[in-house]
């Protein structure tokens, strides 16, 4: 662990077009076109409960900003400071506030915080009652990863291999851990996730690593990918994507490389399987979900890591990462559609758009409704009729 380092920026624009060309890496005729919109037969009804608007979204920015759903509220902010809270029920608004912040990470909440990061590598903490400033604290690189708030500590982590421990009340820093990463790499952190006193964390180098969320210490460290081939392109392996807790199993997987289960408690692999992604992991009634880089949506069995379905109809569309919602799997895509697909058999059941600048940001569920957050600010409540 280290807290002497050289503070690294980068501009969401800049960042963007390193994501579009490595999203094609080859010819023009090799870049996968997105499939049609595909015909089906509706299932079930969703009824979109309330929507609202977060100023202008990412903007033209190439960012994933996500809200932050707690009991009774909705946080979301955009890419050009605005912070908004609404009532979890209603979408009723019940503050905004500009920030005059470039925010490129966020927003995590609870505990009475809200927290998010910038372009320029701040974290800052508001009270979820009012919205004001409850501290900044200066980190040594951009933050593009959506910080997580545990009850002592906030958890942020910056796009140059760093996860910092700071302290929730004060903004202090207690703990730096530092891992080096490639010099090219695809795109922005993912999340850190608090599991009691653990905090997992993904890196651009293929490592999954479970730190103390107390002081910092290496509990484990376990390359879900190792770096393969000669040029950098061929040894990308970014754990970029969401990775999903269950009990005491982390799913996890990589650019150009493995889907992996791992016990949290002693980093000892359950299986693995070779894939590569963009998106993240999910899980539910014992399917863990993924969508590879092609946009196919595949269902395996969490146990063994056994392929159960696979969705090729969405191919190519972009898709976010699969978020489970009752017996259905929900992902968005990049024209802003809003996909359900049957947790048994990975059939299309039901589909509504969200928002025409299209969805980067995975759905988000609790207590059986689904929020998502577009790219132009469209932020929505959906949930499931059955027919």
């Amino acid at each position: 662990m280290s807290s002497t380092v050289k503070k690294t920026f980068f501009k969401p624009g800049l960042l963007a077009l390193s994501v579009l060309f490595l999203s094609g890496c080859a010819d023009d005729d090799e870049i996968l076109p997105p499939s049609p919109l595909p015909d089906f037969d509706e299932k079930i009804q969703v009824e979109e409960i309330w929507s609202s608007d977060v100023d202008d979204g990412v903007d033209d920015n190439y960012l994933v900003l996500n809200p932050a759903i707690t009991e009774n509220w909705v946080y979301a902010a955009s890419y050009d400071g605005e912070v908004i809270k609404l009532n979890r029920a209603d979408g009723e608004e019940a503050w905004e506030i500009d920030t005059e912040h470039n925010i490129t990470g966020g927003v995590g909440a609870g505990y009475g915080v809200v927290v998010y990061g910038t372009d320029d590598g701040e974290a800052v903490a508001l009270k979820e009652d009012d919205g004001s400033v409850l501290w900044k604290e200066q980190l040594d690189g951009q933050v593009l990863a959506t910080p997580t708030v545990g009850a002592t500590r906030v958890i942020v982590q910056s796009m140059d291999g760093r996860v910092y421990g700071l302290n929730r009340e004060t903004g202090k820093k207690e703990w730096v851990y530092d891992t080096p990463i490639p010099n090219l790499t695809l795109r922005g952190s993912s999340s850190p996730f608090i599991v009691g006193n653990t905090t997992l964390a993904g890196f651009a180098n293929g490592k999954l690593v479970a730190l103390k969320t107390d002081n910092g210490a290496v509990k484990w460290e376990y390359p879900v990918s190792e770096p393969q081939g000669r040029s950098e392109l061929e040894r990308l392996v970014d754990l970029d994507g969401r990775f999903w807790v269950k009990r005491n199993v982390v799913y996890a997987a990589t650019y150009q490389g493995k889907l992996a289960a791992i016990n949290i408690p002693n980093g000892r692999l359950l299986w693995q399987k070779p894939l590569s992604t963009f998106a993240g992991v999910s899980e539910k009634l014992d399917r863990v979900y993924v969508v590879d880089q092609e946009s196919n949506i595949i269902a395996l069995d969490a146990i063994s890591g056994a392929e159960i379905w696979r969705q090729e109809l969405l191919k190519g569309r972009r898709l976010s990462a699969i978020t489970p919602v009752g017996t259905y799997a929900v992902a968005g895509d990049f024209e802003g559609y809003l996909h359900w697909l049957h947790y048994r058999d990975g059939a299309i059941q039901a589909r509504v758009r969200v928002d025409r600048d299209g969805l980067r940001a995975a759905p988000i569920v609790k207590d059986d409704i689904v929020y998502v957050q577009g790219n132009s600010g469209e932020l929505a409540a959906y949930k499931v009729i059955e027919k």
